[in-house]
């Protein structure tokens, strides 16, 4: 039964992967200049009604290297190998748009900044480790993964961390439906850290 069931994600994989190529050779020259997908603008909608926090900086987020390029990565199962759509790239690399979001929807709530300038505010550091699209086994279905660690430091001591795993199915099982569900998947996010950063003592409205 494993072995059936690698080959079946094999295939599929080589299914998708004939896809992309035929498409490709469609387009001709255009496939030379990929659609571009992006996790959309203007702040996310806050669940609740939050306080006004105080000023915090949060820096460009780390993430994993596979991240740090505009590639659209998905993969079959959860072991399967990453790959990337050969006609879609992301319009700035996931690490960059995952934090504008966090950044946009934390702004909702009080000053934001890029650099913690003399170290007097909070920082709020990120790593981006898990940002795709996961089909299954058949094709027949998929879902955003997100995961991201999000650190609180003042000065050189950690105020608290947490990390979210986040998964959100995806309308289509295609691209653009990935990015629409990993859109879902970021402000999702960016909610929880904004929920979770007012929850911290350290971060409280003096």
């Amino acid at each position: 039964m494993k072995n059936l069931t690698g080959l079946t994600m094999i295939r599929f994989a080589a299914t998708l992967g004939l896809v992309s190529m035929l498409t490709a050779c469609a387009l001709g020259d255009r496939a030379t200049a990929p659609m571009q997908l992006d996790l959309g603008a203007g702040a996310p909608a806050a669940a609740t009604a939050l306080p006004e926090m105080p000023p915090i900086a949060v820096p460009p987020a780390n993430s994993a290297s596979l991240l740090t390029e505009t590639m659209v990565v998905w993969r079959v199962g959860d072991q399967g190998q990453p790959q990337a759509f050969a006609t879609y790239r992301w319009v700035a690399p996931p690490a960059r748009l995952v934090t504008q979001r966090i950044v946009d929807r934390l702004s909702l709530q009080g000053a934001v900044l890029q650099q913690n300038i003399g170290g007097e505010v909070p920082q709020l550091r990120l790593n981006l480790q898990r940002f795709e699209q996961t089909f299954s086994a058949d094709g027949a279905s998929s879902q955003a993964q997100l995961t991201l660690q999000a650190v609180l430091m003042r000065g050189a001591v950690v105020v608290g961390q947490r990390l979210i795993n986040i998964r959100v199915p995806a309308a289509t099982q295609d691209a653009p439906g990935g990015a629409l569900a990993l859109r879902t998947a970021t402000d999702q996010a960016a909610e929880q850290v904004a929920q979770w950063l007012m929850s911290l003592q350290g971060l409280k409205t003096r």
